[in-house]
């Protein structure tokens, strides 16, 4: 009997996966879409492929949002995230900023009427070296018995639990650099003045030295923490891997340890390729899906590659303290979730360093902020996008860079053809609405069909691909007709297949319009 391939086979490459077998497809049982929106960025949706694949898409590299070079900032920025507030149409970049050797850090916040062009606000909320004008937004973190420590891990979200309470419409996670301590809670009614929600650590089963971020699910209707551990290789040495365990909470105060994500064999992280932050939440456009991008930890040790890495003199320096804030390297790939505890990982990157010369291929470097964000794409006449925020020059030099990154809406994977074509035919499913659009691309010469059959893998009249208008250009929401004409609810409801016909082209999501 078929079976999809269970590694997401994700190159530049054609990879056939076995001709069509219709009597193993049409035994699942249906998915029901209703009019959600669905991406192509695992095999949720695929019932069989030939000649294409599922490809993921690098993002592209826009503008410097800020080098951090003020006095409280330096080269240990990191631990980003990016909030959209639709009431003050504002967007606001929150960080951790300390200096490499400095164990103070504090969260500094930046803002910006477009998510492109970013200021610091002058908060003249807390005192740094005697001075309060400064983008300062959380100081010392006050713990029980007295102790204060830096709030090095701070990660904030819009809470969308429609019971929050005023006062707490932002909650955050935070911990310091005693992280082994536990994370904190805290809340604000306007996302810039912070108050703990308790007092001491609400969450204390793990390793928190890294971003831990929270959210609440509509889905699962509770608030979501994934986090970092530490876990032992069983190898009999001293060995670790950094990985992704999760609590959930009905109250943001009282969680419950619910254990490591899982991933199939030969996917998530393992000792040669740790995850060093995790970066998961939904996606805003379709919000079943958990979307993480977690930053991958890689230490060969000191080879002659590493001696062929930028800024060689620099990273002699930094072996004074650690040999390994020399040798280890970072990017980011791209894992995915409908349940929030088993996850897919695509099979090649999302974000590598890249061919720059200087201060890249760092520990620390291309860290993803938390949360992506929706913008106004600088290029004339073009669609809004995505736009990403990384970490660049990261222990590095005397400060650290924020640079934003821009991808297509729904662009993260795509089912992908080549030259010679290729089709995907769906599992069975049911839909609600009364037109089909797809978000897809072509080249000039490329082409996609769709063609639909009933639950017995029968063509239905009227949606022969011989009728379908031919679909080239790239679109976001283009709406797919047969013989000009769009309708389709007379299936809704009803078992059905959808066969794509492609080439030389991109399809990333569908959608059933009511």
């Amino acid at each position: 009997m078929f079976k999809i391939k269970r590694r997401l086979c994700l190159t530049a490459a054609i990879l056939c996966f076995g001709m069509f077998c219709a009597d193993s497809v049409l035994s699942q049982e249906a998915l029901n879409l209703g009019d959600q929106r669905e991406l192509f960025i695992d095999d949720y949706l695929i019932g069989a492929m030939e000649n294409v694949c599922l490809q993921v898409h690098e993002p592209n590299r826009e503008n410097l949002v800020a080098v951090l070079d003020k006095p409280w900032e330096g080269n240990g920025c990191i631990y980003t995230t990016v909030l959209y507030d639709e009431e003050a149409k504002l967007y606001r970049l929150y960080m951790s900023t300390w200096k490499v050797g400095n164990p103070t850090a504090q969260i500094t916040m930046l803002t910006s009427p477009d998510g492109i062009n970013w200021t610091r606000p002058n908060l003249g909320l807390w005192d740094y070296e005697g001075v309060k004008d400064n983008n300062i937004v959380v100081g010392r973190l006050e713990w029980p018995g007295g102790k204060s420590d830096s709030p090095e891990n701070f990660s904030p979200c819009l809470d969308t639990n429609p019971n929050a309470t005023p006062d707490a419409k932002y909650k955050a996670t935070g911990s310091g650099m005693r992280c082994n301590e536990g994370v904190w809670a805290y809340k604000s009614p306007d996302a810039v003045h912070w108050s703990p929600m308790h007092n001491g650590p609400v969450y204390a089963s793990g390793h928190f030295d890294s971003q831990n971020v929270s959210f609440w699910s509509e889905k699962e209707q509770k608030y979501i923490l994934y986090y970092r551990v530490k876990i032992p290789c069983g190898d009999g040495t001293e060995n670790f891997v950094r990985c992704v365990f999760r609590a959930t909470s009905d109250d943001y105060i009282n969680w419950k340890n619910e254990g490591q994500i899982q991933f199939p064999e030969e996917e998530g992280p393992n000792f040669h390729a740790q995850f060093y932050v995790n970066q998961i939440r939904p996606y805003y456009r379709a919000k079943q899906l958990y979307i993480g991008f977690p930053a991958r930890y890689c230490d060969n040790g000191l080879t002659e590659s590493t001696k062929q890495l930028p800024s060689w003199e620099e990273r002699q320096a930094r072996m004074s303290q650690e040999v390994r804030f020399a040798t280890a390297v970072t990017d980011t790939v791209f894992i995915t979730s409908r349940d929030g505890i088993n996850f897919r990982q695509g099979n090649d990157v999302f974000l590598r360093p890249g061919l720059r010369t200087k201060d890249n291929w760092a520990y620390g470097d291309n860290y993803l902020a938390w949360n992506l964000v929706e913008t106004d794409s600088t290029e004339e006449d073009s669609p809004r996008e995505l736009s990403l925020y990384a970490s660049e020059s990261y222990f590095t030099g005397n400060d650290t860079s924020i640079r934003r990154y821009s991808l297509r809406i729904d662009g993260f994977c795509s089912i992908h053809a080549k030259r010679q074509p290729g089709t995907v035919v769906t599992k069975p499913l049911t839909f609600s609405g009364k037109e089909l659009t797809l978000n897809y691309r072509t080249s000039a010469a490329g082409l996609v069909y769709v063609e639909i059959c009933d639950a017995s893998g029968n063509v239905i009249p009227g949606f022969e691909k011989e009728n379908c208008d031919v679909l080239y250009g790239d679109s976001l929401d283009r709406i797919v007709s047969w013989k000009g004409s769009k309708d389709v609810s007379s299936l809704a409801g009803k078992t059905i297949t959808l066969k794509f016909y492609m080439q030389e082209a991109d399809v990333y999501s569908l959608k059933f319009n009511q």
